[in-house]
């Protein structure tokens, strides 16, 4: 709930996936300091952090990735040898499903972009509506 000290930002979070943690320490700190988010974009795990916010799920999240062991972490990956890539991200995707529960992005209270590329057209695309997890 909004106080009247709140100052509001727009959060824009980068891709690379060992900035994860560091997404989550900075929403953290913002909210310490009397910032209210008001939009998230986000690509990669930026697009995964500013979600899991977005739904208000961060808290449980962060407790689950720091519960993770190595063990776990091989258990999520779900080998691919096609063209498309050699992790198909299933395993992981309905684990967060599970934890965050199905989101439509209309659906959010804070309003929520994934960008994301088009390689083919050489160009960004950004998702502002439909699933959630298609999204990120």
């Amino acid at each position: 709930m909004p106080t009247v000290n709140m100052k509001t930002v727009s959060l824009v979070l980068g891709s690379g996936g060992a900035r994860g943690l560091a997404h989550i320490g900075v929403i953290h700190w913002l909210e310490e300091h009397d910032f209210e988010i008001k939009s998230i974009v986000g690509c990669s795990i930026g697009a995964v952090i500013g979600g899991i916010y977005a739904a208000g799920k961060l808290d449980e999240y962060e407790q689950w990735v720091r519960s993770l062991t190595k063990v776990d972490i091989v258990s999520l990956l779900d080998l691919s040898w096609e063209k498309s890539g050699l992790v198909r991200g299933d395993k992981l995707i309905n684990t967060l499903i599970g934890l965050v529960g199905e989101k439509s992005i209309e659906d959010l209270t804070i309003s929520y972009t994934a960008v994301a590329t088009d390689i083919k057209n050489q160009k960004e695309i950004w998702i502002k509506s439909g699933s959630l997890f298609d999204a990120m």
